[in-house]
């Protein structure tokens, strides 16, 4: 297996700025959608994540369909975490206050949800693991734990930073993360907040200075910026035929860039393959529901983007 995508697996409901919601739940979370962008361009690809009993009517149909090796995947608990998301008319989004939080949330706020290092590490040892996805925040225990790990088995590790530790107080620990992290991926509030800037141009400098290869920097609707060596490239975000369901893009995206990085390609290519994951993710809702049926497009367009890129 050469890629895993761990950490944290919810169920997700959305509210549009105006008005309209989803018409059901929806299988999401960072680890599965970030699964679903490296699995979009190769099947060596396998979840590490804890799920509740709930999710099984949405995860089973999606497993049969693709195959998904669910070695990694164990149920804890009763409840999945349930994100309730309303999307603002500027594309940002914020939790549903309005809707009472489940028992579930408040176990995975004491993080009895959590994949653990030690769970990552049972399916990297001695298998030739390339590359890791986690999102996770700032602890530095976890990092210890997991920065042995690599030590012993040699992968790569896309980190996208929580929410909650991309604060300017919490920098020393974010440095800390990052000694352990090949490839970055932060999207625009959290970069304002990690730095305390205002305009894109400012986080781009700041993001310039980070001890890490390449920084993904995601920028809402208009695309992404792959930031390496110095430089930073920006990518308008990729041609799609309709557009449903922001939720989870960036998670598709960064997981993409993980496989793009690992795989050997360049800044520019990380980009586009990053934003040609996200363009089928928001095709629907939830998570990319067939990979082999948009594969082949998938590949096609990266390379056709690539080619006007570089022209």
């Amino acid at each position: 297996m050469d890629y895993i995508a761990a950490g944290n697996v919810m169920i997700d409901t959305v509210r549009f700025a105006d008005g309209t919601v989803s018409n059901r739940n929806h299988l999401g979370g960072p680890a599965t959608f970030a699964y679903s962008g490296i699995r979009l361009w190769t099947d060596s690809v396998m979840q590490v994540s804890n799920v509740g009993e709930d999710c099984r009517p949405l995860l089973d149909p999606w497993v049969a369909k693709n195959n998904i090796i669910t070695d990694g995947i164990k149920v804890k608990c009763d409840h999945s975490n349930h994100s309730f998301l309303v999307y603002n008319e500027d594309g940002t989004y914020r939790s549903d206050e309005t809707v009472e939080r489940f028992r579930s949330d408040w176990i995975q706020d004491f993080g009895y949800m959590k994949t653990s290092p030690e769970e990552i590490g049972e399916f990297t040892r001695g298998r030739n693991v390339k590359g890791i996805y986690i999102a996770q925040n700032v602890d530095y225990v976890f990092w210890r734990k997991l920065s042995e790990i690599k030590r012993r088995d040699g992968f790569k590790i896309m980190w996208e930073i929580e929410g909650p530790s991309s604060y300017k107080k919490y920098m020393p620990a974010v440095l800390n993360a990052l000694e352990a992290t090949d490839i970055f991926s932060i999207n625009i509030q959290e970069a304002r907040n990690l730095f305390d800037a205002q305009t894109q141009e400012d986080c781009i400098e700041q993001i310039k200075k980070l001890p890490v290869d390449v920084t993904l920097f995601r920028v809402g609707k208009k695309g992404l910026y792959t930031i390496s060596g110095g430089k930073a490239y920006f990518h308008q975000s990729a041609p799609v035929d309709k557009e449903i369901d922001p939720t989870g893009c960036g998670n598709t995206s960064t997981g993409a860039a993980l496989y793009a990085y690992c795989e050997g390609k360049d800044a520019i290519m990380i980009g586009i393959m990053a934003n040609v994951a996200s363009a089928q993710n928001i095709r629907q809702f939830g998570v990319i529901p067939d990979f082999d049926a948009v594969r082949e497009y998938a590949y096609k367009q990266a390379g056709q983007l690539y080619a006007e890129y570089r022209g």
